[in-house]
């Protein structure tokens, strides 16, 4: 059974596992902040993965300016994810008057035990390919140095929950995901809320999330709540053998 490992080829390091979604396709992401690598650095990660027997590669998500080694050995743009920013203006008065809940939902710190059935709620909350399993889960919360996984509820039974990180003075809203009969009830915007009130009580000066440019719906739930587009979109990249 294949598993994530850290490899190190010349000077960059690379940390390479399954696809959650597809055991067969690789995940190839780089250090935070590690910058571009150099492209034979590449080349010999992509030799190293071919090795393990995957048949493909996609990446994390890059900025545009990281992506000209990958361009060079022939990943093509699989998905594009669009960047918002919060300012956190306004959220002190968030805290004195944050959405109404359905009638017995609730708010809570997520435990241990809540995990498989917020992962439930992600399988049915995003196609396929992206939904996370349990080490993906685990991934969004180590992510940022300081983070919170938080679970909305009702009757006993988790229906949204959102993980939170902070790494400096930025937060980030690392992951959002309801379930479909949540939906339009106001469960995703108390989670937002929950998320920037966590963020500006640690100081942040803003807050970031990003998701997919076709995502419509959740484009805009953060529009409405006062996040606003960056000029920086993301993208993620994918390769296979010609």
């Amino acid at each position: 059974m294949l598993t994530r490992e850290t490899i190190t080829v010349g000077k960059q390091r690379f940390r390479i596992g399954p696809w959650h979604a597809d055991g067969g396709v690789a995940h190839l992401s780089l250090p935070p902040r590690a910058g571009s690598p150099a492209t034979e650095d590449l080349r010999a990660a992509v030799e190293a993965v071919q090795a393990r027997g995957y048949r493909s590669v996609i990446t994390s998500a890059l900025e545009e300016g990281e992506t000209e080694p990958f361009d060079a050995l022939g990943f093509a743009e699989l998905d594009r994810l669009q960047v918002l920013v919060h300012d956190l203006d306004g959220v002190d008065g968030m805290r004195r008057g944050g959405p109404d809940l359905p009638p017995g939902t609730k708010l809570r710190r997520g435990r241990r035990g809540d995990r498989e059935h917020a992962l439930a709620v992600d399988a049915a909350a995003f196609p396929d390919f992206w939904r996370l399993d349990a080490e993906g889960l685990a991934d969004a919360e180590a992510a940022t140095p300081h983070s919170r996984f938080r679970v909305a509820t009702t009757g006993g039974r988790v229906i949204g929950y959102a993980v939170t990180g902070r790494g400096g003075e930025s937060g980030f809203l690392q992951r959002l995901a309801t379930d479909s009969g949540a939906r339009r009830r106001g469960v995703a915007t108390a989670l937002v809320h929950d998320a920037l009130i966590w963020c500006e009580r640690r100081r942040c000066e803003q807050v970031f999330v990003n998701t997919q440019v076709s995502n419509e719906g959740a484009l805009a739930l953060y529009r409405h709540l006062g996040f606003r587009a960056t000029p920086n979109d993301l993208v993620v990249l994918s390769w296979s053998p010609q």
